[in-house]
């Protein structure tokens, strides 16, 4: 899916899985459905008409019954739906040239082959579906048509009407396909936008604070070495009641937009930056240990103390108290943040204008 190259890194994070892992299931289940199908009907095939067929042909038609079966468990076994159901759907094709080769019972092998294109595309998708119901037109195609190889004798009417058939039912297939295709990633699209827009301050920009439970701490769950150990830094404007006072709250309002565009600045793109609640906001640093994120605190702070935020005809002097908690283990997450919450406060009590840890406490005496 596209994404935009200006968007938040964060928002990379936000997944539709749930949206993805239905059409998988989907697929899965029509893979499922084609195996037991086949086998079933293979198996009749050859017990019902072992003595007409082509002994080549029935020993086919065992061998694909047993291959079956095997791509059946190895996808149980390791999930791979796309490389299974293609080999699966390769030696349907395979047995469907045999079939078209030999004749079968009485010449009527070319019937069966009417139900690949449905299940190639149901189990394949739209691109590997074209390209191996391609594959058996064509060959087919080359069967009844081309040099004389052993083949069985159709008759020319039959071969016309099974082609003529088979391409529409291809065709049909195919368009059918195709916009049930454009339709699920529109509805991945959409549904992608509007998980994106309800986890995302629509003041600042940044992430919100349902962000972080519904999203970021299951992928540090699922993906720990990718995130731990890492640092919770919770960050208050200071004073900022007195600015609405003073100036209103759209000043007010420009404030905290400037201050969430200055954490984009002077922070990593893989540090999560949230509007924690009016003028709170949570900083999160993956794979940072406390004593680097005392560092990263006292860096901003200083820089947020240096930078006045400056209007049209005045400028506003803004500071900001930090507190910094490590997080190990994920289940420790909300013990930490209440750690940084205690500092903040105590960052606070010690007069605004602080960074305090575990570790120790920096201020601007």
């Amino acid at each position: 899916m596209t994404k935009s190259l200006n968007q938040p890194s964060w928002l990379n994070l936000i997944n539709i899985e749930n949206v993805y892992s239905a059409e998988k299931q989907r697929r899965a289940f029509t893979f499922f459905t084609m195996i037991l199908v086949a086998v079933v009907l293979i198996t009749v095939l050859v017990v019902l008409n072992y003595q007409y067929y082509d002994r080549v042909l029935t020993t086919m038609m065992l061998l694909s019954d047993i291959t079956l079966l095997l791509c059946a468990f190895y996808f149980i076994k390791t999930g791979k739906l796309t490389g299974v159901a293609l080999i699966v759907m390769s030696i349907i094709c395979v047995l469907c040239l045999a079939l078209a080769y030999t004749g079968g019972k009485d010449n009527t092998a070319l019937y069966w082959l009417m139900f690949y294109p449905i299940v190639a595309f149901s189990t394949l998708g739209f691109r590997l579906g074209l390209v191996v119901v391609s594959i058996l037109l064509l060959l087919t195609v080359l069967l009844l048509f081309g040099p004389d190889i052993g083949q069985v004798d159709y008759k020319y009417a039959e071969e016309i009407r099974f082609t003529l058939a088979f391409s529409l039912v291809f065709l049909f297939t195919l368009i059918g396909e195709y916009f049930r295709n454009k339709s699920h990633l529109a509805i991945a699209q959409m549904t992608l936008l509007q998980k994106q827009d309800a986890h995302t301050d629509q003041l600042t920009g940044l992430a919100n604070r349902r962000f972080i439970t519904n999203h970021f701490l299951p992928l540090v769950k699922s993906r720990p070495e990718q995130y731990l150990p890492l640092s919770v830094l919770l960050v208050d404007l200071d004073h900022f009641k007195a600015i609405n006072d003073k100036y209103g709250h759209g000043v007010g309002d420009q404030v905290l937009i400037e201050f969430s565009q200055m954490l984009e600045n002077q922070l990593r793109a893989s540090d999560i930056k949230v509007r924690y609640g009016g003028e709170e906001f949570m900083i999160v640093l993956p794979q940072i240990g406390l004593i680097a994120a005392q560092r990263v605190a006292d860096k901003l702070r200083n820089h947020i103390e240096l930078n006045p935020i400056v209007f049209t005809e005045f400028q506003i002097n803004v500071t900001c108290s930090i507190g910094v908690a490590q997080v190990n283990q994920i289940h420790e997450f909300n013990e930490a943040v209440k750690v940084a919450d205690d500092h903040l406060y105590n960052a606070k009590s010690a007069g605004r204008n602080c960074v305090v840890s575990s570790l120790k406490k920096e201020c601007n005496e």
